[in-house]
């Protein structure tokens, strides 16, 4: 089947059906079979992913991190739009607009959760980066690849985990997949076509706008031009004019930053950046990796924070093993066919993201959204090149194709999502069977995410006398529920803080204890409770303890 390329002319396609060719008309009529099929794949594959992501949104309660976005939409709404002011607003607009529709639906149908409310942006987008991801690897592959892709995200446990909270990282990877995308078929157009070139440019550059707007990560910005700078996605034409850069690119990308971020023109926002950025903010560090507890600070970078391995041990064990087993495959033939421009920019852009984030001394799992794409891309690549070995193999008729096809789905991309459905809604406990005796052990932080803590704080609630202490690591969420249950009178202190001294303890107190909040400023206060508390409570998630509550005898 012939392909119709950015490059070549559309006169042929587009003249009229009398003066063009049997075979050309057959061959329309198959490419309109062809994307036919292709949007109806792309639709079955949003609504599956859209499933995942929003089924039981509610089921766990705000983690410490997603409170501080409640409390930047509350800002919001009484004008403020400078609060949590470290990250950019395009996310939290977003929220505040979910918020604002869930509760007109509640006069309607009833109460809609805040958890349900402030994450279904991020539900919504994660399920359509399924269309970005597809794009951009249809048009470095084939089509094929690029469902077999967007299929892996569709029904991904690591991609749906993070898409199911209100942290930036899914609003950060679904516009920087279009960015890409963008910028590629202007790459990919004869600067012959200047209209259709500079029309994707600006797509781009609005795209990239928006990308930093979601996440202040420019870093995607400038890997994108470094691989197009070293690799050619298109053969010149003797003769064509230079395809310099577009202005209007750089234009587009200012204003949509501005435009879907306008705190950032603020002084007192980069005072507060400054601060962030200088580590005054922090008031505990720490990362329990195991049973060892590591520094997770920038500031501690390239080796004395945590592991170099981290990410390495977290794909390891947490992606499904088929899925890996795609991914190695994908690799080694990317390596193989590295001058070629899709496998090398899938190549290129995951080893540009594990070395650097694996010497970065502070690390979270949440970051490895924006590395699950090219994980994707190469896993899509190697089942396809697998498949096609196969084929090959087996004589290559149509009946072995198809055969190989449906094998692909159900090896690469059924296991998937029978894994992802059973790990439902504690995606993030998820760990393959090479590690499946040490769920929650490895990353309790991230696994968890405060998973059980509004449990722990509702039994407080509910057992506390008038004006009893309760001790914790997150003062934000601890304030929210509270004030949910109706409890403000309760003493909210925080372990980690100078101030909190357990010896030192009068009256009534409750201890919430989370293993993934272990820090080195609270593991001696942490094991004092353990000691001379008596514990009354515990939260319990697919089996493993995820908080636990501790009471003196007062």
């Amino acid at each position: 089947m012939t392909t119709v390329t950015p490059d070549m002319p559309l006169a042929s396609k587009d003249a009229p059906v009398e003066q063009r060719s049997a075979p050309t008309i057959a061959a329309d009529a198959s490419l309109g079979r062809d994307r036919r099929l292709i949007v109806t794949a792309l639709i079955f594959l949003i609504a599956v992913g859209l499933a995942y992501r929003v089924s039981n949104l509610g089921a766990i309660g705000f983690a410490e991190d997603e409170v501080n976005k409640v409390d930047a939409v509350r800002a919001y709404e009484r004008g403020d739009i400078t609060a949590n002011g470290e990250h950019p607003m395009l996310m939290k607009a977003l929220m505040f607009a979910s918020v604002k529709t869930a509760r007109i639906f509640a006069g309607r149908d009833g109460a809609v959760s805040d958890e349900v409310a402030f994450r279904l942006p991020n539900a919504i987008f994660g399920a359509l980066t399924i269309v970005p991801l597809f794009l951009l690897t249809a048009a470095f592959f084939d089509r094929w690849t690029g469902l077999l892709a967007a299929a892996f995200w569709s029904v991904g446990l690591n991609a749906i985990t993070i898409n199911r909270i209100g942290k930036e990282d899914t609003l950060l990877v679904f516009f920087m997949l279009f960015a890409f995308y963008f910028y590629l078929r202007a790459k990919q157009t004869s600067p012959r076509h200047s209209k259709v070139r500079r029309q994707h440019y600006i797509l781009s550059g609005i795209s990239f706008g928006l990308m930093m707007a979601s996440k202040y990560f420019p870093h995607y910005f400038g890997l994108n031009a470094l691989y197009h700078h070293y690799f050619r996605v298109r053969k010149s034409e003797p003769g064509e004019p230079g395809g310099k850069t577009f202005r209007s690119f750089y234009i587009a990308m200012a204003i949509a930053f501005v435009i879907a971020n306008p705190p950032v023109l603020l002084p007192q926002v980069w005072e507060y950046l400054n601060v962030y950025m200088g580590e005054k903010l922090l008031v505990h560090t720490g990362y329990l990796m195991g049973d060892v507890l590591y520094k997770n600070n920038v500031s501690r970078s390239p080796f004395w924070g945590t592991p170099v391995y981290f990410y390495l041990l977290f794909m390891a064990i947490k992606i499904p093993l088929a899925v890996l087993g795609a991914f190695v495959a994908g690799v080694v033939v990317s390596i193989k066919r590295r001058r070629q421009p899709g496998y090398a920019f899938a190549l290129f852009m995951f080893l540009f993201w594990i070395v650097p984030y694996s010497l970065v001394g502070a690390k979270w799992l949440r970051y490895t959204l924006s590395l699950l794409p090219f994980v994707y891309m190469l896993a899509a690549a190697g089942a396809v090149a697998l498949a096609r070995f196969v084929s090959s193999r087996a004589g290559g008729s149509k009946r072995v194709e198809l055969i190989m096809c449906a094998a692909v789905m159900i090896i690469f991309v059924a296991q998937p999502a029978w894994s992802a459905y059973k790990a439902a809604p504690h995606y993030a406990l998820y760990t393959n069977a090479l590690a499946a005796d040490k769920v929650g052990y490895y990353f309790p932080h991230d696994e968890f995410y405060d998973d059980g803590l509004r449990e722990a704080i509702q039994f407080v609630c509910e057992k506390a006398p008038q004006g009893a202490i309760i001790a914790h690591e997150t003062p934000a969420a601890t304030r929210y529920y509270l004030e949910r249950f109706g409890r403000s009178d309760l003493n909210s202190q925080v372990i980690s803080t100078p101030e909190f001294q357990v010896g030192n303890i009068s009256g009534t107190a409750y201890v919430i204890v989370q293993r993934g909040r272990t820090y080195f400023e609270n593991r001696d206060e942490l094991a004092l409770v353990r000691r001379t508390f008596e514990k009354l409570y515990e939260v319990r998630v697919n089996g493993i303890v995820a908080a636990e509550v501790f009471a003196n005898q007062n």
